[in-house]
C-alpha cells in the first residue's frame, strides 16, 4: 500500500516538463590525464510545479554513472548561437554530389 496519491507524481502520458525550457542541463564531465575537462550534455532536469522534486531525462548515460546538473544559461546559448550564425558555412558553396547520373 503506498501513501502517495495522485497529486505526488506527474502523469506519465503528460509529461511535467511539457512545453517548458529545462531547469537544468545534465552533463556527464570526463577528465583527462593532463587536467582538462569535457563536459557533454546527457539529457535535462524540470523541477516539478509543487517543488517537491523533479523529472531527469537522459538521453543517454555516461559510462562511469556520475552526472553533473548546472542551471541552464540562457544568455551564454543565445552568444554561441550567435557565434555559430555568423561563422561561414562549412560546405564553402559546393554542390553536393549524388553520384554518377542514370
Amino acid at each position: 500500500m503506498s501513501n502517495r496519491n495522485s497529486n505526488d507524481t506527474p502523469h506519465e502520458d503528460s509529461p511535467s516538463h511539457a512545453g517548458r525550457k529545462p531547469d537544468q542541463i545534465a552533463y556527464a564531465v570526463r577528465g583527462t590525464p593532463d587536467g582538462r575537462e569535457y563536459w557533454n550534455r546527457v539529457g535535462a532536469m524540470w523541477m516539478h510545479k509543487d517543488g517537491r522534486g523533479a523529472e531527469l531525462v537522459l538521453d543517454s548515460v555516461p559510462i562511469d554513472g556520475r552526472i553533473t546538473l548546472r542551471e541552464q544559461r540562457d544568455q551564454r546559448m543565445q552568444e554561441y548561437q550567435e557565434e555559430r550564425a555568423a561563422q561561414p558555412s562549412v560546405d564553402k558553396g559546393r554542390v553536393p554530389d549524388h553520384g554518377p547520373e542514370r
